[in-house]
Parts: structure tokens; sequence; C-alpha cells
């Protein structure tokens, strides 16, 4: 709405739009435009339309798309010698300086086709609604009239529908997505791995704002694709494989991008979606999946095979795979009947993560208590002391305790090993502090552990 002037008491008074006074207040996104030039044509847009001067907004918007585009095109060619940006600015000029040519607008249909065809930064969805804008563009700025010789004029919601589309997929992107975007990425995260390899939520906002805020979901879905690829199923790839770890989360945080709609993708096309029958690839998918359960079950039935074989003999595998049954508390139970379980550290500290964000930790810990208990070499006692016993022992409970003393006492392969003092008096000093002083130990005969704890618990 433009500036109002009403007549009051032989006085004009002017109302003034509060809204014309900047982009943000009607586009928030207008913010996020690359190029500052382009911000401060865009105020043009948002006066006509405040006005609602729906013609001359179509007009400038559209002026100001193909600016944009020739902005970034110019960028690339002279920052980053981009042979394909000066490929088609120079056939651009060569169009527009053609004396011989009687459409002097066919070199912004060249320029929009090129940039379509030639590069990434207009998907099959933006590169229509640019057309159809022009299209508008040339209604509202000729005389291109109704059956009662009106003037054409575009509908608010028609105008605000082209803003806020030329917004999302061309003004605020920045110029590198004219370029093979994905190999950017990968050769950014080749030489990000080792700043971001174990900083997860440092690589998702650097992903996040350099690359994924800006993507259109077609491109996102191209992306996935090759990632996956780059993932699960290139083996015999030197630098896939380096990369693999760093790949595989760049991949987790382009899924939380996309959502819920990958599972679908998968669903649609399970033949872009196979995996290697290479054991480091599929694992790298076990992993995968963990994060994301939803996803298996829209896999291939090929693929979960290779799945359900590592997962058989890889301990680790098997500890994350709680995707295959969709229970948490039903795959701990499912890990309790695998004897010869054998868990890195890595694994367990991501096992606690999961259970802790799923607030069912004190689950996982009787498991863990379990696992302890059912230690079968005085080697494999001490390793799960220190992995599964040792650093939670603050947060068990007075139930949790009273088990994994029954375990200490009643499993030789705990009791008779050259560790079984100390880790013991560790326990004994949690088991004071949760249950009391006054805790009998008497009935636990093989639990030996320093008794002087007992006197420093009375003092």
């Amino acid at each position: 709405m433009g500036n109002r002037i009403y007549y009051y008491s032989g006085m004009f008074i002017i109302i003034v739009s509060q809204r014309c006074s900047s982009c943000p207040y009607i586009f928030p996104e207008s913010e996020e435009i690359y190029f500052k030039k382009t911000r401060e044509y865009f105020k043009e847009v948002v006066s006509s339309y405040s006005n609602e001067n729906y013609r001359s907004a179509i007009v400038m918007l559209y002026s100001i798309s193909i600016c944009d585009i020739l902005f970034k095109l110019q960028k690339l060619k002279d920052m980053y010698n981009d042979s394909m940006a000066a490929k088609i600015l120079k056939k651009v000029e060569d169009l527009r300086n053609n004396k011989d040519c009687l459409s002097k607008s066919k070199w912004e249909k060249e320029l929009v086709d090129e940039v379509y065809n030639e590069t990434n930064l207009l998907d099959l969805e933006s590169y229509t609604n640019l057309n159809h804008l022009y299209d508008y563009r040339n209604f509202s700025a000729h005389p291109a009239l109704n059956e009662n010789y009106e003037l054409i004029n575009p509908t608010k919601e028609i105008t605000v529908a082209f803003i806020k589309s030329t917004l999302t997929n061309i003004l605020i992107k920045p110029p590198i997505f004219i370029k093979n975007v994905l190999g950017m990425l990968t050769d950014d995260l080749n030489e990000k791995s080792k700043i971001y390899i174990n900083e997860y939520e440092k690589l998702h906002d650097y992903l996040k704002n350099k690359y994924f805020s800006k993507m259109p979901d077609s491109m996102k879905f191209k992306i996935f694709i090759t990632l996956w690829k780059f993932c699960f199923n290139k083996p015999d790839d030197e630098l896939c494989m380096k990369n693999l770890k760093i790949n595989r989360k760049c991949l987790q945080i382009l899924t939380e991008e996309i959502g819920d709609e990958i599972i679908k993708k998968i669903d649609d096309e399970k033949e872009k979606f196979s995996v290697a029958t290479d054991e480091k690839c599929i694992f790298s998918l076990i992993i995968y999946l963990s994060h994301f359960p939803k996803i298996y079950t829209n896999l291939a039935d090929d693929v979960k095979l290779h799945i359900d074989s590592v997962i058989e003999k890889n301990s680790n595998a098997k500890a994350v795979s709680w995707f295959v049954c969709n229970d948490y508390s039903a795959h701990l139970n499912i890990l309790k009947v695998n004897y010869s379980l054998l868990l890195t550290e890595e694994t367990i500290e991501y096992m606690v993560k999961t259970y802790s964000d799923l607030g069912k930790e004190s689950e996982l810990y009787d498991f863990f208590i379990f696992y302890y208990g059912d230690s079968q070499s005085f080697d494999m006692a001490d390793e799960r002391f220190d992995f599964v016993i040792a650093p939670y022992l603050d947060s068990f409970i007075a139930s949790q305790l009273k088990k994994l003393l029954e375990y200490c006492n009643d499993n030789s392969q705990i009791y008779r090993r050259w560790a079984a003092y100390s880790s013991n008096t560790k326990i004994a000093k949690a088991i004071l502090q949760k249950l009391g002083k006054d805790f009998d130990f008497s009935e636990y005969k093989k639990f030996d552990f320093d008794k002087s704890i007992l006197e420093e618990s009375e003092n």
C-alpha cells in the first residue's frame, strides 16, 4: 500500500506507508541477495509492488534477474577464470552488438537458455518461471491490450509469486552454482576434512551456509545421488575411499536438509541407490542408516541382503543396526544373545549419544552391565570395564549397581583377573555414594576391593 492523502478541516494530511521503507519488511529473503547492486535494484521492485504498480514491478523484476545473472557470469570470469562463463558472456555480447538482429531482446532469451543448458544456476522450475516472467514483462512493458482496449495488469498474487520465486531461485544464489557445484563441494570437503572430520555441528553449519541453504531441491537431489555413489559404490576410487567419512557426513547433513522427501525418492528410484559388495562401503552405509532408520525399509532387497550379511559378521555394525527392527529397545535385547560381541570405544560412544538423545540411556546402561557381566576372558573384562562401566558409573541407578555387583561376584573371568581389585574399588565407591555408607558387601564373597573406602565413607 502506498502513501495516502486525506482532506480534513481545510488541510491535506499525508499518511506515509511504513511498508515501503525497506525490502525486508515485505520480502525478508531480500537481505540474502548476493550482490549489493542487485539489492539496490530490488528496492525499486518492492516500491512498485507496495504502491500496487504491478506492471512496473514485473518489468523491473525481469530486468534485475537478467542483470543478476550477468553479474554472476562476470564474477566467475574475472575471479575464477571460468571458461563457460566467458563463453556465454561473449555470445551475449555478440548478439547485443549484432545490428542485423531484428529483435532487440533476443540476447535475453539466449542468455537464459545458455545458462539453463550449460550451468547449474537454473533448474527446470526456475527456468520455466523466468520464461513466464519474460512473457509477463512483455505484456507489462508493451501496449498489450485486452478486448476492451485496456492494458493487461498482473494481479497482486501473480506479482508476489514471481518476486518470491525469483528471489529464491536466482537472486540469493551465489555465483558458485553456475559452476560444477558438485566438483567444488567434493574438493572443498577434501580440503576441509582435517578441520571438520570430528566437528559435525561446525561442518553442518559450514555446508548449510555455503551450499545447501541456497540450493533448489532438484539440485540437492542430484548431489545426494552422486554422494551416495561416492560413499557406497566406489571402493576402487582412491579419493572416494580416502574421504569416505567426511563424504558420508556431508550426505547425512544433506539428508537432514531434504527431509522425508528423500525416503520417497529412494522408494521410487531404488536402482539408483545400490551398494558395492566391498565391506567398508557397506559398513559406511550401515552407519548412515543408523542416523536415518526409515530409509532402510525402502532400499532394494539385494542391498538389504548385503547389509544383513555385514551385520552378522561385524560386531560394530550389529551394535548400531537398530534400523533393522526399527525398535531401539528391542535392538538391545537382540544384542544380548551375541556372546562374542566386540565393540570399539567409538561405537560405544555413538550408542551412548544415540540412546541419550532418545531418553533411553538407562536401557543402554542395563545392556552395558550385561555386556560386562558376560565377559568371556580376563582381557575382555578389562576392556569392557574401561569402555562401558567406568565412564558411566556415576550415572547408574541403585538397581543397576546391584546387578553389576552380582555379575562381578559370579563371573570368574571378572573376579579372578589382575585388574579386579582396582575396578571393584571404583564400583564399591559408586555403590556407597548411591546406596549409602551402610551397604552390606558381606554376601558378595568374591567381590574383593579396598576396604579402606568403608572407613572413608563413615568419616
